[in-house]
This record gives structure tokens, C-alpha cells and sequence, in this order.
């Protein structure tokens, strides 16, 4: 039977450097008051990852930290952003940090890329999407109760093989405006070059 020396591990866990609790990013679990003027703030749960020298592979381990709220404008749940407080700012020894800004509403996650909105992982435009072709392409057919079920099907196909060439077409369509558009950077490009070399052999 193998026996792990776990002291190992915490002997090479790295330190935290100073500037690793500048910013960070997290979510809300507690909104409180302090003080006898009712100071906003709130316990937020950041992530942090460790570097194990040992094994040489980084381990996420979560840090609560207080921060303050002064416009009181965060949420249980919420995805925010939090820098480090001044210490002439601080109400009180654990408050060390400030809320910078909210980045994520609770329920209202937004891809910081494309601006869409996710839902578990997917787009919102594609449950959507996805939803509309189930109904138009499954279950419209299906409540057709005087067609029999071959009939059914062959609808369902049909549609089916609509969508796909219209979205076959679309897919063309883009990469044709792309191709063309990169044609004519590389015409603008080699004129550009062409009058650069007719400067330099005339100067």
C-alpha cells in the first residue's frame, strides 16, 4: 500500500507575491454593513493558482476577501472585479480591497468576446436557434394528425434539407465577401509598395 507524504507538498507550495492581490476577480457571497455609518461591503470568493514545485503543475485554490461597496451596487452571486484599498480607506483591519466594477451580472453571464449572453456553457442565440429549428423542422410536422407517418418524415426531411442548404449558401456568401475583401488589401498593399519603390529609385 502507497503512503503520501503530504508535507512534501505544502514545503513546495509557492508564496504569494505582492502584487498577486492588486486585482482579482470573483463572486459575491455575503453583503454586509460595518461600522456605526453602515459602511457597504462584501465577501468575495477569488481563485487563485498555485504552483507546486514538487509536481510542477499549477492547483486552483479559492481565497475569501472583504472588500468595499460604497456605491452599493453588487448582488449575491455577482461576478466582480476588486483592487486593493488604500490603508487610510479601510474601516477595518480585513477590509483590504474595493469594488472596481461588476463584470457579470448573477444569471446574466456575457461572453467578453463575442458580447453574446451564455446560458450553461452556450450561447443564448444558439439555444434559441436550436429551439425554433426543433419546432419547425419536428414538431410542426408531428401535429399534422391526418398525415401518416411516412408523410411526416418526408416533411421533416424536406425542411431539414432546406436549412441545410440555406446555411450551405450563407457559409459561401461570408467566405466569398472575405475573400474579397482580402483581395483588395493585397491590391491596395502592392500598389503601396509600387509607389514606395518609385520614390526611392527617383530620390
Amino acid at each position: 500500500m502507497l503512503y503520501y507524504d503530504t508535507s512534501v507538498y505544502f514545503q513546495h507550495k509557492t508564496e504569494l507575491s505582492k502584487n498577486t492581490l492588486d486585482m482579482l476577480l470573483g463572486k459575491v457571497l455575503k453583503h454586509t454593513y460595518i461600522g456605526n455609518d453602515k459602511i457597504p461591503c462584501v465577501q468575495v470568493r477569488c481563485r487563485l493558482n498555485d504552483f507546486d514545485e514538487y509536481i510542477k503543475k499549477y492547483f486552483s485554490r479559492p481565497i475569501d476577501l472583504w472588500a468595499l461597496d460604497p456605491k452599493n451596487t453588487t448582488g449575491l452571486g455577482d461576478t466582480i472585479l476588486i483592487t486593493k484599498c488604500d490603508v487610510d480607506k479601510r474601516p477595518a483591519k480585513l477590509v483590504t480591497h474595493i469594488v472596481d466594477r461588476v463584470m457579470f451580472k448573477y444569471g446574466n453571464i456575457i461572453d467578453p468576446i463575442t458580447k453574446k449572453r451564455v446560458i450553461k456553457e452556450r450561447y443564448e442565440d444558439d439555444i434559441n436557434l436550436q429551439t425554433k429549428l426543433v419546432k419547425e423542422i419536428i414538431e410542426e410536422p408531428s401535429s399534422y394528425d391526418v398525415l401518416l407517418f411516412e408523410e411526416k418524415r418526408d416533411i421533416q426531411w424536406r425542411r431539414l434539407n432546406t436549412r441545410k442548404v440555406a446555411i450551405s449558401q450563407r457559409e459561401f456568401s461570408k467566405r466569398g465577401r472575405l475573400l474579397a475583401r482580402q483581395t483588395v488589401k493585397d491590391v491596395n498593399k502592392e500598389k503601396e509598395e509600387t509607389v514606395e519603390e518609385d520614390k526611392g529609385q527617383d530620390n
